[in-house]
């Protein structure tokens, strides 16, 4: 009798074990067969399985899969339907292998039936395949029944939840790590991460666990660093990560290996010497409708300019690593980037709202049951000139521009070269040339749909690189003013969408797609000083057949609309005038009298216009009759905006001519924060190219110490006035009105106001200010001034300045009242503010 087994030969009842015996696999034993007239070969065969079955248990252990576990919270939402759960089925297609898999949980505060109804509907038309591929079909079966949908709305929910992933794991598996992604408001952020501090951390110290967050990630500086203080209580920074999409755009990505390819080409051009400006654009032609509820609380700015729009920057302007695969090289050289920017200020942009905001902006309040009709100055539009304060970038604008409702839908950057040559004979070019030397970088658009890289004006051809070919099909007419056919296109035409890109970079852990937290609140830093200016302005309106309204013009670092409110003009050293005005220049705001002087009136911004444009024209005047121009400043707050505003006039302004004088000085430290030069400094002097030696501080700080009486500090600082000064007639005087009535450090009540022999003297300040002793100007020398303008800005003067048009004060309650300049002009610059009910 013989029967013959797979392994084994059975000879008149003997078990006889072939060489081939040892390649056996008892992975099922069901298939095993065992003879009746061979008990042997049970028991061999049983002790063989076992044998091999332990070894492929510790096999197992010492090579366990790797589990991921993803939980979406807001998996029902918006988001995750159009974008998320793409992408993350996108990760699942890609990562799983044998070594590793995936458990995945949809989380909302849905019932598990509702939940789960809505879930099945949203994979089952989210995630698409082709209709062909059938491992594609086959992979999103596997992953639709992979998908475990879960109640969130309490601890018990949480606590249930993360008991459910850690029992998920078994034997022969490890808990790789544990994904997060919190799609839901900001204000959810805290208590969710409590919670998943609390319960769902896995107990294997190998296991990672990850914290994502959406945008907005708070709405300005403080309520950014507070929000990130609260996550830091439970998560650490490399756990968190912030997604900022348009990092993970195709034309986005291509920026830093672009640069890094092309640097032979580019690196001795990427700067200050060769580049005119750099625009950064992201128009919408969609409006806000359905919506406002949501964007009445950011506006463009936070909306956009922010985030999006200053990552783009970084991106551009930041320095290139010697290695792209250096990620903290990456991260370091953008908050390099980011701390070297300048702080947005008033000057610095304008903004706008599409004139259907607001009836959008009421339709959904009256859909809330919130009836009365109200005003919203959200910004839709707004556009911005930032400066980097730094070798490579200094004196380059950065123009940024966003908004709604507009002529079309397109993001770029655009980096536009100077023209340094200089011609010497007509040349003629061929239609397919463009004298404009420019790079593109393209992101999205109507007439470019493909993101890619644009070329114009350079020659040798940049590097070509994947996942980039050199196409303009189709493409016809003009692009960025030149020739469609000049360009030197690189178009790319990968479909991996950005939310796709990005969840993989989370797994993968690449941490310079992210925002940081400590480039989070630099990027802060830059915009909410800008934000809190715009704070109760009325923006331009504006529609789609009306655009022209939003043209701007850029001057030194100011910024402004090229036309104002009535259809007037703005001229190129910034000051705009109405149409009603037009033809007379040194009459743009009313004027009436004060105290028997001209008086300015107007909105605080027309005031400081005027007196800015009447600074300059007699700066102007000065240079040109004696070659110099003598100006005097006082400190305090209510010269802040006439600082800056001067500060934004460099190109027209004799600042190589002009001499700055302190009117008072407070005696500390030139370098202390209350300084009045320190003050001055900050606003204006460091920004302009004014000559250091035209640059007088008083002297409060001599060999003695603060103002010490035996240091004479007064004496010389006269002595100063007297060699440059011309028979010590200053040419120009700005000073304040306090609300006691004290001017320059000339307070009620102390004898310096009638110290008729010195032009600079020692004083005492009231009791209302910190610091006691001061040096300041006298009216024996602010009233030698051929011009002198008393600004006086803010409800808060409303007291004094009724007070001052009684006529009943006397310069000894009211010192402000001693200036009575002796042959030359005194202008009240008063804003309506401080007028009121006058």
């Amino acid at each position: 009798m013989r029967e013959d087994w797979d392994g084994f030969n059975i000879q008149n009842g003997a078990l006889c074990v072939n060489t081939t015996f040892s390649a056996l696999s008892f992975e099922d034993p069901k298939k095993m067969f065992f003879s009746s007239t061979c008990p042997a070969c049970f028991i061999l065969i049983f002790l063989l399985h076992v044998e091999n079955s332990e070894g492929i248990d510790q096999e197992a252990a010492n090579h366990p899969q790797n589990v991921t576990s993803i939980v979406l919270v807001g998996a029902t939402g918006d988001l995750a339907k159009r974008y998320l759960w793409k992408g993350f089925f996108e990760l699942f297609r890609q990562e799983t292998t044998s070594d590793n898999t995936f458990r995945l949980y949809a989380a909302a505060r849905e019932s598990f039936e509702t939940g789960k109804k809505k879930i099945n509907a949203i994979l089952e038309d989210s995630l698409k395949c082709p209709g062909s591929d059938h491992a594609c079909i086959e992979q999103k079966r596997d992953f639709m029944e992979l998908t475990q949908y879960h109640t969130l709305k309490d601890e018990k929910d949480y606590h249930l939840l993360c008991q459910e992933m850690a029992k998920s794991i078994k034997s022969g598996e490890r808990d790789k790590g544990r994904l997060f992604y919190l799609s839901v408001p900001p204000f959810a952020y805290e208590e969710i991460a409590k919670r998943i501090d609390s319960f769902c951390r896995s107990k294997d110290t190998q296991s990672w666990t990850r914290l994502v967050l959406e945008k907005p990630f708070g709405s300005d500086f403080s309520s950014a660093r507070q929000l990130a203080e609260k996550l830091a209580n439970y998560f650490e920074e490399s756990e968190i990560y912030r997604i900022d999409h348009y990092l993970g755009k195709n034309g986005v990505t291509q920026i830093l290996d672009f640069r890094f390819n092309n640097r032979e080409l580019l690196e001795h051009l990427w700067n200050r010497d060769h580049i005119d400006r750099v625009e950064i654009v992201l128009k919408e032609r969609s409006n806000c409708k359905g919506r406002t509820s949501f964007y009445d609380h950011y506006g463009v700015v936070r909306d956009v300019m922010q985030n999006h729009m200053t990552e783009l920057l970084a991106l551009v302007a930041m320095e290139i690593p010697n290695n792209l695969d250096d990620q903290i090289a990456i991260q370091q050289n953008k908050l390099r980037l980011l701390k070297d920017t300048k702080t947005l200020k008033r000057w610095s942009g304008v903004m706008g709202q599409y004139r259907q905001y607001n009836a959008h902006y009421n339709e959904e309040k009256v859909q809330d049951k919130t009836t009365d009709s109200q005003t919203s100055n959200t910004p839709t539009f707004a556009a911005a000139s930032v400066f980097i304060d730094n070798a490579r970038w200094q004196g380059i604008p950065f123009i940024l521009v966003s908004g709604k409702q507009l002529d079309e839908r397109t993001a770029y950057m655009r980096i536009v070269f100077k023209d340094n040559i200089h011609r010497v004979h007509s040349t003629s070019f061929e239609m397919t040339t463009c004298s404009i030397k420019q790079v593109v970088f393209n992101i999205q658009g109507e007439r470019l749909k493909n993101a890619g890289i644009l070329l114009s004006g350079f020659s040798p051809k940049s590097k070509f690189f994947q996942p980039l070919h050199t196409m303009m099909e189709n493409q016809t007419g003009e692009l960025f003013g030149c020739s469609v056919k000049s360009f030197y296109a690189l178009i790319q035409n990968s479909s991996i969408d950005a939310y796709t890109s990005l969840i993989s970079a989370i797994y993968h852990e690449k941490r310079n797609l992210f925002v940081g937290t400590e480039d989070l609140l630099t990027s802060w830093k830059i915009w909410s000083q800008i934000l809190d200016s715009f704070h109760g302005v009325v923006p331009r309106l504006y529609d789609q057949e009306s655009l022209d309204v939003l043209e701007f013009v850029s001057v030194g670092e100011r910024l402004e609309f090229s036309q104002d409110h009535e259809g007037g003009s703005c001229f190129a050293n910034g000051i705009c005038l109405s149409q009603e005005n037009f033809a007379n220049k040194n009459n743009n705001y009313k004027q009436e009298l004060f105290r028997g002087y001209h008086m300015v009136t107007g909105t605080n911004l027309q005031v400081i216009r005027s007196l800015a444009a009447k600074i300059v024209d007699h700066a102007l005047k000065a240079v040109s009759l004696k070659g110099t121009f003598h100006l005097a400043l006082s400190g305090g707050t209510s010269p802040l905006m006439l600082y800056e505003t001067l500060a934004f006039e460099a190109k027209v302004f004799p600042w190589q001519h002009t001499h700055i004088w302190m009117v008072d000085e407070r005696c500390l430290p030139l370098t202390s924060q209350e300084s009045n030069f320190n003050f001055i400094y900050e606003k204006l002097l460091r920004h302009v190219s004014i000559p250091h030696l035209n640059i007088h501080p008083m002297h409060v700080m001599l060999k003695g110490g603060l103002c010490d009486p035996l240091d004479q500090g007064s004496g010389h600082y006269e002595a100063d006035l007297q060699r440059l000064v011309t028979d010590q007639q200053l040419d120009f005087v700005v000073l304040g009105a306090g609300s006691d009535g004290h001017t320059a450090s000339l307070f009620p009540h102390q004898s310096a106001v009638y110290n008729k022999d010195n032009l600079i003297c020692l004083t005492e300040g009231s009791g209302l200010h910190n610091v006691k002793s001061r040096m300041t100007m006298t009216f024996n020398l602010l009233n030698k001034a051929k011009a002198v303008a008393i600004l006086v800005l803010g409800e808060r003067k409303q007291d004094i300045v009724r007070r001052l048009s009684s006529g009943e004060v006397d310069v000894w309650n009211f010192p402000v009242t001693g200036i009575q300049p002796e042959t030359g002009e005194l202008i009240w610059c008063i804003d309506n503010e401080a007028i009121g009910r006058l």
